[in-house]
Formats: C-alpha cells, sequence, structure tokens
C-alpha cells in the first residue's frame, strides 16, 4: 500500500500538539481541523495568526508608495521549530451590499510583512464594484504558505474586514455651460445648458455631450450643481471649471479655478460656426470643442433601412433648418433606426441613439455615447425630427396614412435636355436617392412616373452649393442647381430634397 508521507506527518503532527496542549492546559482545542481553500486543506496552529489588521478605510488615492502593509502575523517562533514561511496570500471576497452582480473571491501575494499592491488593490475593488470612490468592504482570509523539513503546508492566518476606497476623481451626477449664448448669471441660475450622458453609472461612463448654438465668438466656463448654486446664492464663481492651457485650444484638461487662479474659461472662435459641440471625460477631466457650421448632416441606419453603412448613406435626415432636420416613412415600430452624422459614418462607437434600447416614446432625448436603436410609437407613417441644438428627438404621425405610392422618382432638366429622367433609387418607402454630375449650371425638377402631371419644383437659395435644401411643391419654380458632382436626396410624400457635395 503506498502511503502519503505529507499527510501522514501534518496528522501526526498536529495530534502531537494536541496532546501536549491538552497536557498543559487541561483542554483540548482541535485547532487542527482543516479550513476549506479550493481543493486544498489549511491547518490551524495555536498563536500563529494575524496579529495587527488594518481595519481603518484605505483611501488608495492617498498612499504615496505602490504597496501598503494591511496585516501584521504573529511571530514565527509560534511555528514549530524548523518551519519557515515562504509566502503569504490574502482571498478577498466582496461583502458589501452594492457588489456587482458577477463578483467573486479575488487572491493576492502578501509579502513577510502582510504589503500588497496598490495597483492589485484598485484592480480588485474596480472588478467587485466598479470604479465609484467610495469605501469597499471586502472578508480577508489570510494564507500562509509554510515549509517545515521539505513539506509544503498551508496554514489558516485567519480574517479580517479590509475596506478600501478606489482611486478616482469626484464624478458629478449633471454638468453644465455658464455663459455662451447665454448671459452667465442667467445660465448658472435656471441650469438650462445642461449636458447630455447615457444615464449609466457616471464612473463606468464618464462622458458627457451637449451642442450649443454661438453667433461664431463665445465664451463659456463648465460646472457642476454645487459650482451653479454657489454661483446662483452667493456669487461665488470659482467653482467652475477652466481649461489648464489657452483659452482657444480646441482640446485639453479642466480644473477648477480656484486651482487655477483665475478664470480660464473656454473660448471659441470660428466666423462660420452655427453650434458648438462639446465633449466631456470627467474620468479624465478632459475636453474636446468641435464646431458645426452647415446644417446637421444625420443618415438613418436600422431595421428600416438594414444595419449596413452603404445604406445608411442613402438615407439621409433632410434639413428642415440648421438646427432640424427629418425623416419622412412607414416605420416597423421595432428598432427602426439609429443615426450617424457625416464624418462618423459606419463607427457604431459614434451613433446617436435613445437610452434605452428599443425605446417607442413619442419625443426623447439623443444621446452620442452608449447609444441604443430608437423604434416608432407604433408600426405606421411618421415623420422623425431631430433638432441638434437641443438634442431631442420627436415623432409625428402622419393624418394620412395612405400616401400615393410611385414606381419611378427621377431627375429631368437642362443639364438631360428636359428628356429622359435620371433615375433615382428608392431607398426606403417614399424616399429616394441619386447621384447626380452637372458640367455647367442647370435648373432641373423632380418627377413622378416619367410623366409631368406630378412634379416638383421650388425656388431655394443655392449660395452654399456644398450642401443645400428646400420643400418641392407640385408645379413649383425650377429648382438652379450650380455645377458640381451631387448625392441627391428626394421624400416623395414631404417633396423636401437636399444636394450634397
Amino acid at each position: 500500500m503506498k502511503i502519503n508521507m505529507k499527510n501522514l506527518f501534518k496528522y501526526t503532527f498536529a495530534a502531537c500538539v494536541g496532546l501536549v496542549l491538552a497536557s498543559c492546559n487541561g483542554d483540548y482545542d482541535d485547532w487542527a481541523q482543516p479550513q476549506t481553500n479550493g481543493e486544498e486543506e489549511a491547518m490551524t496552529i495555536p498563536g500563529y495568526k494575524v496579529a495587527i489588521a488594518h481595519t481603518d478605510v484605505i483611501d488608495l488615492a492617498s498612499q504615496t508608495e505602490d504597496s501598503i502593509s494591511i496585516f501584521t502575523l504573529a511571530e514565527a517562533s509560534n511555528l514549530p521549530a524548523g518551519a519557515r514561511v515562504e509566502k503569504n496570500t490574502v482571498e478577498l471576497t466582496p461583502i458589501g451590499d452594492d457588489k456587482l452582480a458577477n463578483a467573486s473571491t479575488k487572491t493576492l501575494t502578501a509579502d513577510l510583512n502582510g504589503k500588497v499592491s496598490i495597483a492589485e488593490l484598485q484592480s480588485i475593488a474596480e472588478a467587485a464594484y466598479g470604479k465609484r470612490p467610495v469605501a469597499r468592504p471586502f472578508k480577508a482570509q489570510v494564507y500562509s504558505r509554510v515549509n517545515l523539513n521539505g513539506d509544503d503546508l498551508l496554514i489558516d492566518a485567519g480574517q479580517f474586514t479590509l475596506t478600501v476606497v478606489p482611486i478616482a476623481p469626484y464624478i458629478a451626477e449633471n454638468y453644465y455651460v455658464v455663459g455662451g449664448p447665454l448671459d452667465w448669471f442667467q445660465s448658472a441660475n435656471t441650469k438650462e445648458l445642461k449636458f447630455e450622458h447615457s444615464a449609466k453609472d457616471v464612473y463606468e461612463d464618464p462622458i458627457f455631450t451637449i451642442t450649443i448654438p454661438t453667433s461664431g465668438d463665445s465664451w463659456f466656463a463648465i460646472g457642476d450643481d454645487e459650482a451653479l448654486d454657489a454661483i446662483a446664492n452667493d456669487n461665488v464663481w470659482n467653482k467652475l471649471f477652466g481649461t489648464t492651457g489657452k483659452s482657444e485650444d480646441l482640446s485639453g484638461k479642466l480644473d477648477y479655478r480656484y486651482n487655477l487662479g483665475g478664470d480660464y474659461s473656454l473660448h471659441v472662435v470660428d466666423p462660420s460656426a452655427k453650434f458648438i459641440v462639446i465633449t466631456l471625460n470627467m474620468m479624465e477631466r478632459t475636453y474636446e470643442i468641435k464646431t458645426i457650421g452647415d446644417a446637421p448632416k444625420l443618415f438613418l441606419v436600422g431595421g428600416l433601412t438594414g444595419w449596413s453603412p452603404d445604406n445608411a448613406a442613402k438615407a439621409l435626415l433632410i434639413p428642415e433648418s440648421n438646427t432640424v432636420t427629418s425623416f419622412t416613412a412607414k416605420y416597423s415600430g421595432a428598432w427602426d433606426l439609429k443615426l450617424w452624422k457625416l464624418e462618423d459614418l459606419g463607427s457604431w462607437d459614434d451613433c446617436w441613439g435613445c437610452i434605452v434600447d428599443g425605446c417607442n416614446d413619442p419625443s426623447g432625448e439623443l444621446i452620442t455615447s452608449g447609444a441604443q436603436a430608437i423604434s416608432a410609437p407604433t408600426a405606421e407613417y411618421y415623420t422623425f425630427t431631430v433638432n441638434t441644438a437641443t438634442m431631442q428627438y420627436t415623432w409625428t404621425r402622419l393624418d394620412n396614412q395612405n400616401p400615393t405610392e410611385y414606381t419611378l422618382i427621377g431627375l429631368i432638366g437642362g443639364f438631360n435636355g428636359w428628356g429622359s429622367d435620371l433615375e433615382m433609387t428608392q431607398v426606403t418607402n417614399h424616399n429616394w436617392y441619386a447621384e447626380a454630375t452637372f458640367d455647367s449650371d442647370t435648373e432641373l425638377k423632380f418627377r413622378a412616373n416619367g410623366g409631368w402631371d406630378i412634379n416638383w419644383g421650388a425656388n431655394v437659395d443655392t449660395s452654399n452649393n456644398s450642401y443645400f435644401f428646400g420643400v418641392g411643391t407640385q408645379g413649383g419654380s425650377n429648382i438652379s442647381v450650380p455645377a458640381g458632382t451631387y448625392k441627391v436626396y428626394f421624400n416623395d410624400i414631404t417633396g423636401r430634397f437636399a444636394f450634397l457635395q
């Protein structure tokens, strides 16, 4: 019969020590009762345990070294003669009510003085609870690996509660623009220029965005509720954020005015700009600013068109103004759309949408981070309208739920001798697309089914010939189009059209 000498040694050793203790004390302490640690048994030895535990809350952000001692073991002299501690480990199990659903026990190595890595504590706290910098409790179970005359023993050294605060900057729930298109005090008092957010925990998604109108020369600052309340109630302005760089920098770092020692407000100068888009990353305390000049160029992708970027490029929301754009069609009422800006076409990370996947509310806010698909309220004809200044969308149900359907929509004009139509492609129901090159300035119209009984024309301003739009009416004026190559979009219900170079 083969004998496991290691186990025989452990239990013989435990029995001997137990008898000695019983004869000295008159009591029998079954210290050798194994404790569970995975599949391996751990022993306990009287007197060898955690002597001092770090039970105060440890704020990891305040630590100046890369490790910290979280426990001290009793003297190794309590171990049998010849025993040598080779390493210590700590099993950390989250015990807070707000731990994440997938949180699990993690093990980290401690040196002989009970020191553990700050970086590993940070990683374990984030994995168990998330990044929010609040006190996070763990059950800390300490084990020692002991070598006794060549035998490897696992010793249970006891447990305690360890509480740590992860490293992260303070992130507020809300941020606002102060100044910009409004009076500074007014904007602080009303809080109407509020940044959009995905509604996720701000430490999991620290991105905030806003689009504000501009006259081409705008000064503004950024603040949270505390900062704006300080202005409104006490006329205290130094809790706002300013830039650590130059005021005109379109990207950079943010810091509080009281740290900067001055205003350091943001200043955007762009005479062609109609809007300013501001994006904040409050985990990194950074900002990025983009300016928008022309009417919005938004494209529809989703259940209505198919989830292809190629299809989306043919499904432009046709502008009604420099801030409002829309798309009229019969929707399915299920995951109908997300939106892409022209410069982000094909990038799923940069889609616009709603907070809740499949949201079918009659109106709502648009988000640009973690966006979900928007659904029409019902499976009927609607105009889906977007206001890029307020980042709001609305659904307007059509009174006429049986609009005329056409087999062909075409372009006809001086460019082709007013002869045969340049046929457009139907991208979705009632929405048409074509690519056309005009070697010289021309006049043209849209018409249906190759005949003149139904045609659309309009007198529109084409001074910005890289992107112009209008509303065609039955029998309206010829549309004057400057020479160039265009992508042409048309809706046969509304008569709206757009030409994009």
